[in-house]
Order: C-alpha cells, then structure tokens, then sequence
C-alpha cells in the first residue's frame, strides 16, 4: 500500500498540468530564461534632468558617448539630452533647467565657469579617461566617475545626486 501511494504521489508531482498549479506569485522569475534583467527593474526614485556634454573628441563607444548607456538612464526615468557643440552647451545651461551634467574631465577647465553661473545650479559629474593628463584633472575636479565604470555606478552616483538635491521636510510644529 505505501509504495503504491509513492508511485501516485511521484505521478501527480511529475505531470505537467501541475506544474502550472505550483507556480507561486515570484516562482516564474525562478525559471530558467524568465528573471528580468537589471536595467529593466531599476527605476531612479527621484528621476532627473540630464545634460550629456560629449564632444567629439570624446570617445564614442565609452560612457557618456555610448547610446546604450544614453538608452539604459532614460530606462531609468530620467531625461537625457546630449550636447557635443560648445556653443550649444553654453545657451542650453543658461536658458534649460539641469539637474546633473556629464562631461569628460577633459572639458571642464572650459565648462567649469559656464556651470557655476548657470540658473538651475546642475551638479557636474566628470567622467575621468584613461589618459595622462585626465589624471591630473580628475585629480583637480573631483572626479568620481571613470569611463569604464559600469552603468549601475553611474545610476546609483546619479541617485545620490538627486538625493542630495531634494528638499529637506522642515520639522517645525
């Protein structure tokens, strides 16, 4: 009798139609193939307003340059507009509302005076390039971001940004 009640029960555990009974609410993202993928599921909390200064000495296929990298922070909810004119750059800062700005290291003895007058006060995040003399800028301007950092480091930096720049709840009664 007990083997005969292992052969059924095995039986109902092997066969396909219950396979779909069992699927729990997360369990389908358990299956091979079927987990999302990372860009996909993160989403900025506190979306914002991006300028791409990218000039065409910069590399195009690193960092700021790169259209996947573009694709993946609008994925991401935030809005992204990318400059590679100086001239260009200089109206869209004094006339457009930023919240951040991603430039080359290399551009920022340039754009460094231009973002400090500008209204909307965006926080610059310079992007350092394996190159000799980005070294020493990077080292001059603070740069958190290398080109080769992936895009996840870029979000979560652009993520603190934003947090930083949120207004603070005033706790008076």
């Amino acid at each position: 009798m007990r083997a005969k009640t292992m052969f059924v029960t095995a039986l109902l555990v092997a066969t396909p139609a219950t396979w779909g009974i069992a699927d729990a609410c997360g369990d389908k993202f358990l299956l091979l193939g079927r987990g999302m993928r990372f860009q996909r599921a993160y989403a900025a909390v506190q979306p914002a307003n991006i300028l791409i200064y990218a000039t065409s000495a910069t590399s195009p296929d690193r960092a700021i340059r790169d259209t996947q990298f573009q694709k993946t922070l609008r994925q991401a909810g935030h809005q992204v507009s990318v400059i590679e004119d100086a001239e260009l750059f200089r109206h869209a800062i004094r006339v457009s509302t930023f919240d951040i700005v991603l430039a080359d290291v290399a551009t920022a003895p340039a754009i460094d005076s231009m973002i400090a007058s500008a209204p909307s006060h965006p926080r610059v995040l310079y992007v350092e390039y394996p190159s000799g003399s980005s070294k020493v800028l990077a080292a001059q301007f603070a740069c958190e971001l290398k080109s080769d950092d992936r895009v996840t480091r870029f979000l979560d930096r652009i993520g603190v940004e934003m947090k930083a720049r949120a207004p603070r709840p005033s706790t008076t009664k």
